[in-house]
């Protein structure tokens, strides 16, 4: 069963669906948190956004598939519109790292209120940035009872971006203009990098990319708020059960930073680790029709059952303890 809700963060009502497993008795339950760029709650980009995607992108649904699975398995979930996104208020482009954690922190609060869940089983699940979210919401609270890290990053994303930027460069020329044309935040991100951390960290707060045919006015705090609290600071915290899952042909963060997340969990005393690691999946665990395949391509496939079947497997060991 389905129910729209919403919760308040920050003077901003942030919208969402809780679903609740039919003829469960006060499920478990888990908290979705979204990646980055403006996205919905089902794990889309929010192609209302026309400045950032002037060109309408495939919806993935990553959060809906796995809402379903979750909820099949007798789990709650809640996923949210992030700030600004979908239906939910406030204004994402000047939205930053630390706003989007108190939003999350403020969805996980609402969610210990609601009657029909066990408040005291309640766990999170995050994507790509939101895995950096939900890690930092799980070295703060000891109550989380398990964290899903999925396709996230250990080292400090500065470096993610080098080595992004450096992957792009090699594209074929072809690939290169389709994403001029089609994704142009990410060609002048890449195009403009060392200009926009440069200004990032003199303390700027806007930078306009981009060139006469398409611009954008880029909001440096959210990065330099990355840039200064790597997610390696905060692992030593994280005390409760965690799956990392990880695409190997993952183009937006290389799947080192899971074997990495993996080794630094259990080096702080943490032995309650499991890791996926999925030959062929990308970030968005989608199969590549070939190692080089771009990500707006892929997105148009459904999730690869490996994946979800991880995910399971490692859940109702979890919901057995």
């Amino acid at each position: 069963m389905e129910r729209q809700e919403f919760f308040e963060s920050k003077g901003a009502r942030i919208y969402g669906t809780l679903t609740l497993p039919e003829g469960v008795e006060n499920p478990s339950a888990c908290l979705f948190i979204g990646g980055s760029f403006p996205q919905t709650r089902e794990g889309n980009l929010d192609n209302s956004k026309t400045d950032w995607f002037p060109t309408p992108l495939p919806e993935r649904n990553l959060f809906r598939d796995e809402a379903i699975i979750l909820e099949q398995m007798g789990i709650a979930t809640f996923r949210y519109d992030k700030r600004g996104c979908g239906q939910s208020e406030g204004n994402f482009n000047t939205t930053g790292l630390f706003d989007l954690v108190d939003d999350a922190r403020m969805a996980l609060q609402w969610m210990r209120s609601i009657p029909e869940i066990d408040s005291s089983r309640i766990g999170v699940l995050g994507q790509s940035e939101g895995a950096v979210i939900a890690l930092i919401l799980a070295a703060s609270d000891p109550e989380i009872q398990f964290f899903v890290w999925q396709g996230g990053i250990y080292n400090n994303l500065e470096g993610i971006l080098k080595w992004q930027a450096k992957a792009f460069e090699k594209l074929d020329s072809t690939t290169i203009k389709f994403f001029k044309k089609n994704m142009p935040l990410i060609y002048w991100t890449y195009k403009q990098f060392d200009e926009i951390i440069a200004r990032a960290k003199r303390g700027e707060e806007f930078f306009r990319i981009g060139d006469e045919d398409w611009s954008f006015n880029y909001y440096l705090p959210v990065g330099q708020e990355h840039f200064e609290n790597p997610p390696y600071l905060f692992v030593d915290k994280v005390k409760c059960p965690v799956l990392i899952l990880h695409g190997a042909l993952d183009h937006n963060t290389p799947p080192e930073e899971a074997q990495q997340m993996q080794q630094a969990l259990i080096n702080a005393g943490n032995r309650n680790v499991t890791t996926h690691i999925f030959a062929g999946l990308d970030h968005s665990f989608r199969r590549l029709g070939d190692p080089d395949e771009d990500f707006v391509t892929a997105m148009k496939r459904p999730l690869d059952p490996e994946m979800p079947q991880a995910l399971i497997n490692w859940l109702k060991v979890w919901q057995e303890k």
